[in-house]
């Protein structure tokens, strides 16, 4: 196949590609605004929905280091430090990543000119912004316009690299005064490396796919498997955006508002000897609600306050954030109990039902009860009781909680229960 023939072949597959997405966002349209269906037909026609594309990619930026995830409302600049080959220092920055993770800021509304401008033909293909970059030649052949136009795409669609404002911080971002010589100093302002941690959430997911699960097993079997794995415990997660990632960047939506801690491994202090749970049949009623008396208090003063006042986003935003405050505080106390020494559900005293033994006490070394749990759905159980404790602990004389909030209790401790057990899908 000579050059040419490969040009075409090529085009004809990217306009296949991007014919199936504009297909998709159509759909999506159509599924939402029923009304005025031609009109959202024309406007996605290539060349009209390219056009407009081409003007709304003014909204948004391409950039490494974002300044949102410091604070959603922050309006100083973001930056785009990236460079094609690494620069060999020991110290992990964004500079030490061959080929880092563009992110992209701005309007939430115009991330979809981004997510066509990151289409690619397979996963290790060049995106279309990249052809974009180098007039590549069968991205040109895809496109139905004239030259002229073609020439004014790729210009309006390549000023995404191009930051909109001059550098400038703001009140809500980060400062440092760094001391220099002469008693002065330099004030600099830190921005959020967003493709390292995408580069760093990438690597450590690894660790719950398929692959590795089988190498974990054949190793936990004593038999050969082709490769090797990596773990990476005592993990945080962090959450930026709340209900709406899209606002903080486009990367921080695909990894659906989180981000990974690696532990720092601060000095070891002693603390209060962690008892294990025995003589109780649940950790809820008694010995968790102690230790959570004060946010539970917390919680039920701020539903009384709002009780007349209905639901809206403000209120549903602050009764999560409340419960998302005890659940932090079960998910540490589980941690607690957890680092004991496996096997404490199996002494008589231990009157746990099944699924919180399970839960409390996960490296028992008992193969045949490592398998029940695995296969048991213990963790829904587990968010099940959670909800119905919390509903007992907030019910008055004035408050009511009935399936519905029940429903929301559990949803939140369920999502936060996936992302700390390795072998439940996320």
């Amino acid at each position: 196949m000579d050059q040419k023939e490969s040009v075409m072949t090529e085009a004809t597959a990217l306009k296949e590609l991007i014919h199936n997405f504009l297909q998709e966002q159509l759909d999506k349209k159509l599924d939402d605004l029923k009304k005025e269906e031609y009109k959202k037909k024309l406007d996605y026609q290539l060349e009209v929905w390219l056009d407009a594309a081409a003007k709304r990619v003014a909204q948004i930026t391409l950039v490494t280091h974002a300044i949102k995830y410091q604070n959603p409302d922050a309006k100083g600049s973001s930056l785009y430090a990236a460079t094609e080959e690494p620069n060999g220092s020991l110290w992990v920055s964004t500079a030490t990543i061959k080929h880092p993770a563009n992110d992209c800021v701005g309007n939430a509304a115009a991330m979809d000119v981004y997510k066509f401008l990151q289409l690619s033909l397979s996963v290790h293909e060049e995106t279309i912004l990249s052809k974009i970059f180098r007039n590549d030649a069968a991205l040109r052949a895809a496109l139905p316009a004239s030259d002229e136009k073609k020439d004014r795409w790729f210009q309006e669609f390549s000023e995404i690299k191009n930051p909109k404002i001059l550098p400038t911080t703001h009140t809500l971002a980060k400062q440092l005064y760094f001391p220099v010589a002469d008693g002065k100093y330099h004030l600099l302002a830190p921005l959020f490396p967003t493709a390292l941690v995408h580069e760093v959430y990438l690597k450590v997911r690894s660790q719950f796919d398929d692959s590795t699960k089988e190498a974990r097993k054949a190793k936990k079997e004593n038999k050969y498997y082709p490769h090797g794995y990596r773990d990476y415990p005592n993990l945080a997660v962090q959450h930026f955006g709340g209900t709406k990632p899209l606002n903080i960047s486009y990367l921080n939506s695909k990894r659906k508002g989180h981000a990974f801690l690696l532990p720092s491994l601060p000095p070891t202090w002693h603390s209060l000897a962690v008892r294990p749970p025995l003589g109780v049949e649940s950790v809820f009623p008694k010995i968790f609600a102690g230790k959570v008396k004060r946010f539970t208090h917390e919680l039920k003063t701020f539903l009384v306050k709002v009780k007349d006042r209905g639901s809206n986003a403000e209120i549903r935003q602050t009764r999560a954030e409340l419960v998302g405050k005890i659940i932090d505080e079960l998910l540490q106390y589980s941690s607690e109990v957890q680092s004991l020494p496996p096997g404490w559900s199996t002494k008589p005293e231990c009157q746990l039902n099944q699924a919180q033994m399970f839960w409390l006490d996960p490296e028992r070394t008992d193969d045949k009860w490592q398998q029940q749990r695995y296969a048991t759905d213990w963790e829904r159980q587990i968010s099940h009781e959670f909800a119905n404790w919390l509903n007992a602990t907030l019910q008055t004389d004035h408050l009511r909680f009935g399936d519905d909030e029940r429903s929301e209790w559990k949803k939140l401790l369920q999502k936060e229960l996936a992302w700390l057990t390795p072998e439940i899908a996320i």
